[in-house]
C-alpha cells in the first residue's frame, strides 16, 4: 500500500520529518517498507520553453535549440525530429543524473557541456524514455502550453511529495486508505483527521425512478448501494488527479474511473462505476452465479464461474464479480453518458473465495477480503458523486439507493481497568485509558462500568485483549517497563515432542542445517515418485495447489537454488508434516487422507572443505547410511535394519529401506536422475527419510554407566558365496555371541583372484567385554569359537582368518 505525504495533509495538518514519521509509526504496529521522495531522480531537470530551432550547421539530422529556463537562454543540440519553437519540453540542466541513456543500454549518467559537432550545448531536452516515464525515445516530450518555465519538472509532474510504502497487516483493512493512516497520525499530533467536505448537488430527478436494486444473496452482500449521474463527460482526469494516481502505482484511465480509484485510496472504499446504458432494464441484481457460466473481466480475460461465485448482475445477466472485478460488457467508455456509482459491503470469506478460484487479485479483493466498513458506503457515494459533477459535468440525480436490511451496528466491548495493567504491567487510571482510546476513535459507551464502542471500520477487535492491545499502541509500547525479576514457574512443563527435538538436536550437532519449505505445492511436484496428493479446494495459486507427499522435494529445491548461487556442499534437514491420498502406513487419519510427520536428510557434495592437505572427497551412499545409522543409534539400534532392494520407489536409486522393531519406517537412497533432472540439478544427491511416529515407538535408549573393565577386540574374516548379506551374519554374530559381545562392524569386503568365483571375504571386528571382571583368553576363545560355528552354520560360511 502507497500512501503519499501531500495526500495525508489534506486530513490532518502534521509536519514531522517523513523518516522520523514512518520510525514513529512503526512503533505503533505500522510496517514501513520504504520512505521515497519522489521527485530525487529529477533534481536538475526543469520545464523549459524553446525560444527557436535552427538547424545545425555540421548535421542535417541535428537541431540548434535556444531553450529558456526562466532565468536564462541555453543552447541546446537535439536530435528528436518533433522539437518546435513554443513548446514547453523537459531541460535537464548541466549537472542533472539522466534516469535513462537511449543509447549506454538504459543505464543512468550525468549531463556536462559538451560540443557537438563544432556547436556547444549546455544541457538536454529529453524524451519519456530518458526520464523512465515511458517508452518512446525517439521524440521529446511535449509538456502541456500552461507549464511554467523555470518550473521544476518533479513539481510539474506532481512529484514533489514523499511516498510511504507500507507492509499492511491483514486484520487492520482500514490501514489500507489515507484517512486510515492520517488517524493513526492524529495520536501523536494529538488532534483527529478531518474528513473532506463534501459539496452535492442533486437534481429534482429521483435515482429510484431511473435505476433500482435488488439483492438476492443478502448473506454475502449485507449492503449495497448505488447513486446515478447522468450527462457525464468522460475524458482525461485534471493532471492533480493524473498525478494522484501514478504517485500511488496506478495507470490513469479517465475522470471517472481515476474518480472512484481517488475515493478508494482515500478512505477505503471500493467502488465500481457501470454504463447505466449498458445495464439492461435499469436495474441491478446481487446473485449467486450458475456452475460453468462464461464472463469476461474488464482485463479481457475469460473466466468459468462456480456456483456460489457472488455476481451483480444485470436485468439479464452477469456484469461484474462481486467486489473483485467488472465485466467488460458495462465498462464505462469515450461514448458514456450517464452512470451508475456502487459501493457495497460483501463478506469476506465469499471475496477470498472468488478470487482465489478465480486466479484474481485486485486493489478492491483486498479490501474486501480483509473486512471493509458497511458503513463507510454513504459517503464514499457521495463523495465519489461530487467529484463526478466537478469534473465531468455530471448531474446527481436526487436520493441514494441503499439496500441494506440487516444494519451492522458498533460494537460493544468491556475493559477491566485491572485487567490492562495486569497485562501490560502498568498503573494506568480509567480516565487514561479512556483518553487513550479516545485518541483513536474508540469512544466509552454510556454506562458506569468501563465499555467501549467500536466502530465498524476496526474488524480486528472483538475482545478485551485486542482493546488491551490498542491501549499498549497509544501508550507506548518503549514505555512499558520491564520486569526483569518476573517469574516463571517451569515445573509441569512437559515437552510437546521431545523425540522430535531429539532428533533436531542430533543432526544439528552432526553439521547438518535446519530448512523448512512450503507443505503446499504444485501437483506435478507432489505426485513424484508415484504419490497421490491431498488437493487444495481453494488454492492460492496452481503452484501451492495440493499438500507435500514427501519432505524430499523442498529439500531438493532448496539444494538447486543453492548450487545456482555456487554453493554445492550442503547437509540439510526438514522435519515436517506430509500427506497421502494411498495406502502407506501413516499413525493417523484425517479427514480421509494420511497425515505424518517425517524427518528428511539431503547429502550433496564434498565430505570435507578444500585442503592442501589432500584431496576433496564427494559423497556416496555410504555417508547417508551412516548419518542415518547413528542417527537410528540415538533410539536403540538393535532394533532396526535395512533392505536392500534393486528397484527404484520413484524417488531415489540404491534404495534401502529402514525397519524399525519389523516396522517400515521410511528410505534412503540416491536421488534418482530423473528427479535431479526435474529439479535441474545435475550433481549426486543422497536423501533419507524416517517417520518420527516409528523411531519415537522405540522409546528413549536408556544410558549405561561406562565400563570398569578393559575392552578386548577380535577380527574374524569368513568366506562365504557372494549373495549372502553382511546385514545376516552381523545378525547371527549378535545373537550367537551372548551378553560379552559390546559392538560389531564389518571393516572389509573382498572380491579377487585369491578367490574362487562367487566367493567373497567378509570381516568383522568384535569388541567384547564383562561388565563384572577382567576376561581371560579362555572366556575370550570361547566366545567367539561360538560365533564362528554359529556363520559357519547359518550361511555355509568358512573361517578364513582370526586374529
Amino acid at each position: 500500500m502507497r500512501i503519499l505525504e501531500s495526500w495525508l495533509k489534506k486530513y490532518i495538518a502534521f509536519s514531522i520529518e517523513p523518516q522520523v514519521l514512518a520510525d514513529r509509526l512503526t512503533m505503533m504496529g505500522l510496517e514501513f517498507e520504504k520512505v521515497e521522495r519522489l521527485d530525487e531522480p529529477y533534481n536538475g531537470f526543469v520545464v523549459g520553453e524553446v525560444l527557436s530551432c535552427e538547424k545545425h550547421p555540421n548535421a542535417d539530422k541535428l537541431t540548434v535549440c535556444r531553450v529558456s529556463t526562466g532565468k536564462e537562454t541555453l543552447q541546446i543540440v537535439c536530435g528528436a525530429p518533433n522539437v518546435a519553437p513554443g513548446q514547453k519540453v523537459a531541460l535537464g540542466l548541466v549537472g542533472a543524473t539522466v534516469p535513462r541513456d537511449q543509447h549506454g543500454g538504459g543505464a543512468p549518467f550525468v549531463l556536462s557541456g559538451v560540443t557537438i559537432r563544432g556547436v556547444e550545448s549546455f544541457g538536454m531536452i529529453c524524451s519519456e524514455f530518458e526520464l523512465n516515464m515511458g517508452s518512446d525515445a525517439q521524440t521529446i516530450l511535449v509538456l502541456d502550453t500552461d507549464a511554467k518555465a523555470g518550473q521544476s519538472l518533479g513539481a510539474y509532474f506532481g512529484l514533489d511529495d514523499v511516498a510511504f510504502d507500507l507492509e499492511i497487516t491483514p486484520n487492520r483493512p482500514d490501514w489500507l486508505s489515507h484517512i486510515g493512516v492520517a488517524r493513526e497520525i492524529g495520536v501523536l499530533t494529538g488532534k483527529p483527521p478531518r474528513l473532506p467536505d463534501v459539496h452535492l448537488k442533486e437534481s429534482k430527478e429521483k435515482a429510484s425512478q431511473s435505476f433500482s436494486v435488488t439483492v438476492e444473496d443478502a448473506e454475502n452482500c449485507p449492503r449495497f448501494a448505488a447513486r446515478v449521474v447522468k450527462g457525464v463527460h468522460i475524458g482525461p482526469s485534471p493532471r492533480w488527479l493524473q498525478n494522484a494516481m501514478r504517485n500511488v502505482g496506478l495507470r490513469p484511465r479517465n475522470n471517472i474511473v481515476d474518480i472512484t480509484n481517488f475515493v478508494m485510496y482515500e478512505c477505503g472504499q471500493p467502488m465500481h462505476a457501470f454504463d447505466l446504458a449498458l445495464l439492461r432494464r435499469g436495474r441491478i441484481v446481487v446473485r449467486s452465479a450458475r456452475e460453468g457460466t462464461p464472463f469476461t473481466t474488464l482485463d479481457g480475460k475469460q473466466h468459468t464461474l462456480s456456483a456460489g461465485t457472488v455476481m451483480v448482475c444485470d436485468g439479464e445477466r452477469e456484469v461484474s464479480v462481486a467486489g473483485i472485478m467488472g465485466g467488460a460488457n458495462s465498462e464505462i467508455s469515450d461514448e458514456t453518458v450517464d452512470i451508475v456509482l456502487e459501493a457495497a459491503y460483501w463478506n469476506p470469506s465469499s471475496i477470498r473465495r472468488s478470487a482465489r478460484a478465480l486466479g484474481i487479485s485486485t486493489d478492491a479483493s483486498q479490501r474486501f477480503e480483509r473486512g471493509a466498513d458497511p458503513n463507510a458506503i454513504p459517503f464514499a457515494l457521495n463523495r465519489a458523486a461530487a467529484l463526478a459533477q466537478e469534473l465531468a459535468g455530471g448531474t446527481v440525480l436526487k436520493g441514494l439507493i441503499d439496500v441494506y436490511p440487516k444494519k451492522i451496528r458498533d460494537r460493544i466491548v468491556p475493559l477491566r481497568r485491572a485487567k490492562v495493567n495486569g497485562l501490560l504491567g502498568t498503573s494506568l487510571k480509567e480516565s487514561e485509558i479512556a483518553r487513550y482510546l479516545s485518541k483513536i476513535a474508540i469512544p466509552k459507551a454510556p454506562g458506569k462500568t468501563l465499555r467501549f464502542q467500536i466502530p465498524t471500520f476496526r474488524v480486528d477487535i472483538d475482545r478485551e485483549v485486542d482493546l488491551i492491545e490498542e491501549v499498549a499502541r497509544v501508550h507506548g509500547y518503549d514505555k512499558i517497563e520491564q520486569r526483569p525479576n518476573a517469574r516463571i514457574d517451569f515445573s509441569s512443563y512437559v515437552p510437546d515432542d521431545s523425540t522430535e527435538d531429539a532428533v533436531r538436536q542430533t543432526l544439528i550437532g552432526r553439521g547438518f542445517q535446519e530448512a523448512i519449505t512450503n507443505s503446499m505445492q504444485k501437483e506435478s511436484v507432489s505426485s513424484l515418485g508415484g504419490a497421490v496428493p491431498v488437493t487444495i479446494r481453494n488454492p492460492q495459486n496452481q503452484d501451492m495447489a495440493t499438500l507435500r507427499t514427501s519432505l524430499l522435494a523442498g529439500l531438493l529445491e532448496t539444494v538447486s537454488r543453492n548450487h545456482n548461487l555456487g554453493n554445492f556442499d550442503l547437509r540439510l534437514f526438514e522435519i515436517g508434516h506430509v500427506f497421502r491420498l494411498d495406502n502407506t502406513p501413516a499413525p493417523k487419519l484425517v479427514e480421509n487422507f494420511l497425515e505424518e510427520k517425517r524427518v528428511c536428510v539431503v547429502l550433496t557434495g564434498s565430505r570435507s572443505p578444500l585442503h592442501w592437505s589432500g584431496a576433496r572427497e564427494e559423497y556416496d551412499i555410504f555417508d547417508i547410511k551412516g548419518e542415518l545409522e547413528d542417527l537410528v543409534a540415538k533410539f536403540a539400534l538393535d532394533k532396526s535394519r535395512f533392505i536392500s532392494y534393486s528397484t527404484s520407489n520413484g524417488l531415489t536409486d540404491n534404495t534401502l529401506t529402514v525397519e524399525i522393531q519389523g516396522s517400515y519406517a521410511g528410505y534412503l537412497g540416491q536421488v534418482s536422475k530423473d528427479l535431479l533432472k526435474h529439479f535441474a540439478l545435475e550433481r549426486p544427491v543422497f536423501t533419507a527419510e524416517l517417520s518420527l511416529a516409528e523411531l519415537k515407538s522405540v522409546g528413549v535408549k536408556p544410558y549405561a554407566a561406562v565400563g570398569r573393565f578393559p575392552t578386548v577386540r577380535r577380527d574374524v574374516a569368513f568366506t562365504v558365496d557372494s549373495a549372502v548379506r553382511a546385514e545376516e551374519i552381523l545378525k547371527t554374530i549378535r545373537a550367537s555371541a551372548g551378553e560379552l559381545l559390546q559392538s560389531v562392524e564389518l571393516f572389509d569386503v573382498y572380491e579377487g583372484e585369491q578367490l574362487p568365483a562367487g566367493k567373497k571375504s567378509v570381516a568383522f571386528t568384535l569388541s567384547l567385554m564383562s561388565w563384572e571382571k577382567t576376561l581371560t583368553d579362555a572366556e575370550i576363545d570361547s566366545a567367539i569359537r561360538g560365533v564362528v560355528q554359529a556363520v559357519e552354520k547359518s550361511h555355509g560360511a568358512a573361517l578364513r582368518s582370526m586374529r
